[in-house]
């Protein structure tokens, strides 16, 4: 995997936030990240590292290669959105009309949840058709 080319550092919100999941801006949005608020919903970035507990750093990638956690099967060339409050990533897929608020695109594949697999985190917006 190659360098991540931006990373910012936060403060784990809530709890313990393990490494390859989205997060999202903490009450204090300028220093700290917490898991999603639920599907779908913009995310930050991706955890590079893990944070053992609420207050310790956690450093994100912002944008750039990431290794990921899946929430299901993903193939290379998806476009990646929030699963949900788990911060796990799913292929996007919205409907007819609806938009996507996306993460980034998958370059590697994987098959079952927990399946790690590498991501170009570029956050966009993907429109259903």
């Amino acid at each position: 995997m190659a360098e991540p080319r931006s990373t910012i550092t936060r403060l784990a919100e809530g709890g313990a936030i393990g490494a390859g999941l989205a997060v999202m801006p903490g009450t204090d949005v300028d220093k700290q990240a917490k898991l999603p608020t639920g599907a779908g919903v913009r995310s930050l970035g991706v955890t590079l590292i893990k944070a053992d507990a609420a207050g310790r750093p956690l450093t994100i990638v912002t944008a750039g290669q990431a290794t990921c956690v899946a929430k299901s099967a993903i193939v290379p060339g998806d476009l990646l959105e929030v699963n949900g409050t788990d911060g796990k990533w799913k292929a996007a897929a919205p409907a007819k009309d609806a938009n996507a608020l996306c993460a980034g695109m998958a370059l590697t594949s994987a098959t079952l949840e927990d399946d790690l697999f590498e991501a170009e985190i570029a956050p966009s917006t993907m429109q259903g058709v």
